[in-house]
């Protein structure tokens, strides 16, 4: 497995320096297994206020990208901004994972198509009627049975308006990824967590229905082994989901992060599939 991420990072540097599977910029572009460009939910911008953008990658079949944190293997996708004066950029929102496999290694992924978002900020309105224009430099690393690492320069141009009405092919799709993004738990559903010599137990006060067909935990950090099972358990008050710490997890971890997820969704009346938690570490 050490080998494994070794070359993963030795791929990603060789296409940082000499720039593999390098795109000039553009709306939209195929580079090798994935197309990707910048989309915007609305038909230009409004001069005064924050709009958002979206980092659109769409995979071949058998090909996956990684998540801001991947696991025990991979590198996640990322960008660096080149803005107009008086623009500011957020944080990008990644989609919320999914389990992968790498050389029969579990991380955390995404296949298909995915937006990642991000929140722009004018801190000074732009004149109606100029046009700006948006570009980035990003990175990523994609595998199947190998892996390519990637590097392209991408760039929009907005018409600065008024006001602004939505696009009618993206803005659906922005509102499903939105719809898609993990959520706070209730506020009487309080799970808890504790640690032990080779691992933590998360512990879920109760589940609706039967013996859900999956329930995973997607970590933050390196605290949990993604190559590890997962294993789901009867506790005194609910269930219990066993997580084996991972051996790059860093000492003295109090809260355990991340992502819970219930394939059937967890029952409220949204019913989302991922809660976000942030739970404090006893037995510590």
């Amino acid at each position: 497995m050490r080998q494994v991420i070794q070359l993963m990072r030795l791929l990603l540097l060789l296409a940082l320096c000499i720039g593999v599977a390098r795109a000039d910029t553009g709306k939209i572009r195929k580079i090798g297994p994935l197309e990707m460009g910048l989309v915007t939910e609305s038909l230009g911008v409004a001069h005064e206020k924050s709009f958002w953008l979206a980092w659109r990658i769409r995979r071949d079949n058998g090909w996956h990208t990684y998540w801001k944190f991947p696991g025990d293997v991979g590198v996640p996708p990322t960008v660096l901004w080149d803005l107009p004066a008086g623009l500011q950029a957020g944080e990008l929102v990644f989609p919320p994972p999914r389990k992968i496999m790498m050389a029969q290694v579990g991380a955390h992924g995404h296949t298909g198509e995915t937006l990642f978002l991000c929140k722009f900020e004018p801190k000074t309105p732009f004149r109606v009627g100029e046009t700006i224009r948006i570009q980035g430099q990003f990175s990523w690393l994609t595998c199947s049975h190998t892996c390519l690492p990637g590097y392209a320069d991408l760039s929009i141009e907005l018409k600065v308006r008024k006001s602004v009405s939505p696009d009618p092919m993206w803005k659906p799709r922005f509102d499903l990824f939105r719809e898609q993004q993990p959520v706070a738990p209730p506020k009487d559903w309080e799970p808890s967590a504790s640690s032990h010599s080779d691992g933590y137990v998360l512990s879920i006060p109760s589940l609706p229905g039967d013996q859900p067909s999956e329930v995973r935990f997607f970590g933050e950090g390196r605290m949990i082994r993604s190559n590890a099972p997962q294993i789901l358990r009867r506790g005194k008050q609910g269930w219990e989901l066993l997580l084996t710490q991972s051996p790059w997890a860093r000492k003295g971890l109090t809260h355990l992060s991340g992502l819970l997820y219930r394939r059937e969704g967890w029952g409220t009346e949204e019913n989302p599939s991922f809660y976000r938690l942030n739970l404090p570490l006893s037995g510590n």
